[in-house]
C-alpha cells in the first residue's frame, strides 16, 4: 500500500504551509500501529491539506493516496479518513455550508476538478458501505456520497434501499442529508420529514426540502423555526457530520430564503441568540440582519428610522456578550452600515451599554 508515494516529487508540491515534503510520512503514519501516532498524522494532514477548508495543490496530489487507504480493509480508522476525503472534495460540507467542488462549470479550479476525479474512484466501495453494520463507516460513506453529484442516479437507489432496512437515527439523518443534496424533491425525503420519529432526522430532512424547486414548503420552514425556538427538543443534531454548530446552522440555512419570508424567523432567532455563545452566535446574527435589513445600504443608517423589528434584532445582538468578542462581527455589521462596537450600538439605540 502507498507504494507510489515516492514517485511524487513532494518538494515541488505545496500545502498550506509550504513544500509538502512532510506529507508522505504523514500519510504512511495513518497506517501506524500506535493510535496516537495515527491521530497526530490525521491532525497534521487536516491542517496542511484542508486549512480553514481551503484546498491546495497538495490536497489534490494526496487525494489518490487517501482513496487507496480508504478502500483497503487493512487500514485502521477508515471512517475518519473517509471524512477527510469528503472535506477534500467538498470543503466544509454541512446543512449550512454548500459544497465547494467541481460543479461541472467551465471555470472550475483545476485543483477541485482533480480532487473530484480522484475521489470518484471510491464511489463503488462507498455504495457497498452504505449497508455496513459498522455505523460509523456507513455514516461516513453516505456523507461522502452526498458530494458525488455526478453519480446521483446510482447513489439515490442505494440510499432508498438503506432506508427500507430501518437503520438507526444517525444513519437516517445522514441519509436525509444526502437525499437533500442529491434529490431535494425526492418523495422519500418528504416522508422522512413528516413521518420519522426522530426530531433531528425531521429537521435535516426539512433543510433538504428547502432546496427543492418551487415554493418553500410551509411545514419544512415551520420545523426549522421550531428547532430554533426549542433546541432541547432536537437532541442528537450535533452528532451528525453534516451539522457544525447545532441550531446555529439552521440560522444560516434560513439566509437562503427571501427576506420577505423572514418575519416569522425573527422572534425565534432573537430568543436563540440569548442562549448562544462562541462562534455559533454569527450563525444567528447573519439571518437576523438578512431578515430585518434585507440588504446592505450604500450609506450609514439613521437610527431614528429603525423599524420595531430592526430595533428588536439589534437589541438582541447588543445583549449577547459573545458577539462583541468575535472579530468577524466587525465586518458583518459594517456591511450593513451598523455600529461595529458595543458602545456605539448602545448609543445608536439610546440605551445603556450592558
Amino acid at each position: 500500500m502507498l507504494d507510489r508515494l515516492d514517485t511524487v516529487d513532494w518538494s515541488r508540491v505545496h500545502h498550506a504551509y509550504g513544500p509538502a515534503t512532510d506529507t508522505p510520512d504523514a500519510l504512511r503514519a495513518l497506517l501506524d500501529g500506535d493510535p496516537e501516532r495515527r491521530r497526530r498524522a490525521h491532525r497534521h494532514l487536516f491542517s496542511t491539506l484542508l486549512d480553514d477548508g481551503l484546498r491546495n495543490h497538495a490536497t489534490a496530489v494526496a487525494a489518490p493516496f487517501l482513496v487507496e487507504l480508504v478502500v483497503d480493509p487493512r487500514t485502521p480508522d477508515r471512517a475518519a479518513l473517509l471524512g477527510m476525503l469528503t472535506c477534500s472534495v467538498a470543503g466544509p460540507f454541512s446543512v449550512a455550508s454548500p459544497p465547494i467542488l467541481d460543479d461541472g462549470g467551465p471555470d472550475v479550479h483545476p485543483i477541485l476538478r482533480d480532487i473530484y476525479q480522484a475521489a470518484e474512484v471510491a464511489v463503488p466501495h462507498c455504495l457497498q458501505w452504505v449497508e455496513s453494520d459498522d455505523e460509523r463507516l456507513s455514516v461516513a460513506a453516505v456523507y461522502f456520497l452526498a458530494s458525488m453529484w455526478r453519480r446521483a442516479d446510482e447513489i439515490v437507489p442505494a440510499l432508498h434501499a438503506r432506508l427500507i432496512r430501518s437503520p438507526g437515527p444517525v444513519v437516517r439523518a445522514i441519509l436525509a442529508f444526502a437525499l437533500g443534496r442529491l434529490r431535494p424533491d425526492d418523495p422519500r425525503l418528504a416522508g422522512l420529514h413528516t413521518d420519522d420519529p426522530d426530531p433531528a432526522v425531521r429537521v435535516i430532512a426539512a433543510v433538504g426540502l428547502l432546496r427543492g424547486v418551487g415554493e418553500v414548503p410551509e411545514l419544512a420552514l415551520a420545523t426549522i423555526l421550531a428547532a430554533l425556538a426549542d433546541p432541547d427538543a432536537v437532541p442528537g443534531l450535533e452528532g451528525v457530520p453534516c451539522v457544525e454548530l447545532g441550531v446555529a446552522d439552521l440560522g444560516r440555512v434560513l439566509c437562503n430564503l427571501p427576506p420577505a419570508l423572514g418575519a416569522r424567523a425573527v422572534p425565534p432567532l432573537c430568543a436563540a441568540l440569548q442562549r448562544t455563545h462562541g462562534f455559533a452566535v454569527l450563525g444567528l446574527v447573519e439571518p437576523l440582519l438578512h431578515f430585518t435589513f434585507g440588504s446592505a445600504e450604500p450609506a450609514a443608517r439613521d437610527p431614528n428610522t429603525l423599524t420595531l423589528e430592526q430595533r428588536r434584532a439589534l437589541t438582541a445582538m447588543l445583549e449577547n456578550q459573545a458577539l462583541w468578542h468575535l472579530g468577524d462581527r466587525h465586518f458583518l455589521l459594517r456591511e450593513y452600515h451598523l455600529p461595529t462596537t458595543r458602545a456605539a450600538m448602545a448609543a445608536s439605540l439610546g440605551v445603556p451599554e450592558p
